[in-house]
């Protein structure tokens, strides 16, 4: 399917409710007017940042764009989400095509959802960054790096305890623990035991595995900063 093959339906769909329409109008894919308001829809092929980008550019001279697609095979991928999320931001329309059926749907109105909407809706996640944030000890990690461990606020009070359980003789209970590291949830740090430095030795006591000593190793600079705190 080729851009161009978008352009009838997608004509034909607005000229059902009584826009004049003509193609490439100043560069404008498609461009239509009705009652003085003008229409801008840029034809792609799929949503990418070229589309959002150029739509954006048509914003200036018109008073309502749309971006057409092809109706993407999963509409609620999170990239394609993403990516709608943006449309809403910038008032920028949705429309798609469904090439099988030729069904038209306006996926996105063109109007500006506010941020203050979606900052609401995300409370919870906002106050889990901040969270995560605080909960480092020591903030090294370096940023735009891919397929590497993060020293996570989480992975920072896993290795205190388990330089805690190494100072307590490499065995202990989870209370002895909290009181060692203050650590609040050291108990279900042993529990979880996300990176298999820890077993069970008995009723409520863990000690160390070998994985565990080796991580303390690995980890001795890092243990040796976040301690220093």
């Amino acid at each position: 399917m080729m851009e161009k093959d978008l352009f009838g339906p997608i004509k034909e769909y607005f000229e059902s409710f009584g826009y004049t329409c003509d193609g490439e109008v100043k560069d404008i894919d498609l461009y239509m007017e009705k009652d003085g308001a003008s229409v801008a829809v840029e034809l792609k092929k799929s949503l990418d940042f070229k589309a959002v980008r150029q739509a954006a550019l048509r914003q200036k001279v018109t008073d309502t764009v749309f971006i057409g697609i092809f109706r993407p095979s999963n509409m609620r991928a999170r990239a394609f989400r993403d990516s709608l999320y943006l449309l809403k931001r910038l008032g920028i329309g949705l429309i798609t095509l469904a090439p099988r059926t030729g069904v038209i749907e306006i996926v996105n109105e063109p109007a500006v959802s506010e941020l203050s909407l979606y900052m609401r809706r995300n409370g919870a996640q906002k106050k889990e960054l901040a969270a995560e944030f605080q909960r480092r000890r020591i903030k090294t990690t370096v940023g735009g790096v891919t397929h590497t461990q993060v020293l996570t606020g989480y992975r920072q009070e896993a290795l205190l305890v388990l330089h805690g359980l190494g100072c307590l003789g490499g065995e202990s209970t989870g209370a002895a623990l909290r009181k060692e590291t203050g650590i609040e949830r050291a108990r279900q740090i042993l529990y979880d035991n996300h990176y298999g430095w820890f077993e069970r030795a008995g009723h409520g006591v863990y000690r160390i595995t070998e994985e565990g000593r080796e991580a303390l190793t690995a980890y001795a600079d890092v243990l040796g900063e976040i301690l220093r705190t």
